[in-house]
């Protein structure tokens, strides 16, 4: 992906972190310790 200038990378970073936020538990799933081990 190439980004045309500031405002475009602004805008495709928003976008993507409002549809992770969109996704209901993802960051609670992804901070699970289920979901890791412990080494």
């Amino acid at each position: 992906t190439t980004f045309q200038n500031y405002d475009d990378v602004i805008e495709r970073s928003c976008q993507a972190w409002n549809e992770i936020l969109s996704e209901d538990g993802f960051i609670k799933n992804l901070c699970s310790r289920e979901w890791s081990f412990l080494v």
